[in-house]
């Protein structure tokens, strides 16, 4: 559902937007607070990637743990900012795409109240970003 509700920003800039995984996985947490933390890695991966670019979300189960994966073919984030990035309307500088600094932080917030790992990394070949988020089914 997110996706699709996201779907409209994505076809605007002509990003692709691609959904891979089970059919279905349970996830013990708030279905609310989940799906503003899929909502914006999405919508943040959406606004950070040029026009023509990929957003890919990635749902692995392995060995009593999920793993969500939003990867983005924008700029990335260097890794000396990724900690950063988590603070509460910190924004990396030179970037022109609205926002107000809060998406990561909330997204951090709620990972941490369901008890989740959260991690940024290179995107596929090096370039852009992907954000994994990874929680315990036990």
């Amino acid at each position: 559902q997110t996706l699709a509700d996201l779907a409209p920003a994505a076809l605007d800039k002509e990003i692709g937007l691609d959904l891979s995984g089970p059919d279905s996985a349970m996830i013990k947490g708030n279905a609310d607070m989940l799906g503003i933390l899929l909502r914006n890695l999405v919508d943040n991966a959406i606004r950070y990637t040029p026009r023509g670019g990929r957003v890919s979300v990635s749902l692995f189960m392995d060995q009593g743990r999920a793993r969500l994966e939003v990867t983005d073919s924008g700029p990335g984030v260097p890794e000396q900012e990724r900690q950063r990035v988590f603070d509460r309307f910190y924004r990396i500088l030179g970037n022109e795409a609205a926002g107000s600094g809060l998406g990561l932080s909330i997204v951090k917030r709620i990972a941490d109240y369901h008890g989740a790992s959260l991690s940024l990394a290179d995107g596929e070949g090096g370039t852009g970003l992907r954000v994994s988020v990874e929680f315990s089914l036990e």
